[in-house]
């Protein structure tokens, strides 16, 4: 629900972009590929906002101006390309007011900032509702609170569902379905075989994630993904060993 809600907000906020391109005297069709191209950048600036330690004032200036700048550039580079492209844009100039800097960076901070407000909202409703989800298990309904549970093992043909209270329940619902199940934002793949709950994560090495005294593998595949979107995830109350 989370991630469609997030999705929506991306098409309307593409729709309203697209709106401001035909302002330009683009065609709507024009306008709405110039509105798609600002993806890219929202969704680089939701990625690594969340990664500034805003604690460290001069680290976090520092890398702030430098993602602003980043996404900045590629959102123009992106405009300029699309604008030589002959078969669609044949005879057109490039309006200076889209390729100016001051532009994009208003119009990326005005759709990025209501989407971190909406990503709070789920956050807070979430916190106040914990979401329950229904499964069966040994041919009984089970009922539990999505984070209740610290993590899910792929075995063979079977999953077991581990809870923070050391219960277990057995399903045959495969691992890439629990994927979707569990989908509030504190769940991440690590392993083919693991899908694990980021509030039991008790420290992140460089090739295992441990959960109380259990210590479960970061495969290859996943490894890169878990170093970018894991640690920033983190509870500041939880250690991590910096990963080399």
């Amino acid at each position: 629900m989370r991630y469609l809600a997030i999705v929506g907000y991306w098409i309307i906020a593409m729709f309203i972009i697209a709106l401001i391109m035909v302002s330009f005297d683009y065609s709507l069709s024009q306008a709405m590929f110039l509105g798609s191209l600002y993806l890219p950048a929202l969704l680089c600036l939701r990625l690594m906002i969340p990664q500034i330690d805003f604690n460290r004032p001069k680290e976090a200036i520092r890398d702030t101006t430098l993602i602003i700048s980043g996404v900045t550039i590629l959102t123009i580079l992106l405009m300029l390309i699309a604008n030589i492209d002959c078969s669609i844009y044949a005879g057109c100039n490039v309006p200076s007011t889209i390729i100016n800097p001051a532009f994009v960076i208003i119009i990326l901070f005005a759709i990025a900032i209501p989407q971190f407000a909406l990503e709070r909202w789920f956050d807070k409703r979430q916190q106040l509702h914990p979401q329950s989800i229904e499964f069966i298990s040994d041919r009984r309904k089970v009922k539990v609170v999505m984070n209740d549970i610290a993590y899910v093992e792929s075995n063979d043909s079977e999953v077991w569902i581990h809870l923070a209270n050391q219960e277990t329940y057995r399903t045959k619902t495969s691992i890439s379905q629990w994927v979707s199940i569990l989908d509030n934002g504190n769940f991440i793949r690590i392993h083919r075989s693991y899908l694990v709950n980021r509030l039991y994560v008790e420290r992140l090495d460089a090739n295992c994630i441990h959960i109380s005294n259990i210590s479960l593998p970061i495969s290859r595949k996943y490894k890169e993904s878990v170093q970018q979107h894991f640690a920033p995830l983190i509870q500041p109350t939880i250690n991590i060993e910096a990963t080399k």
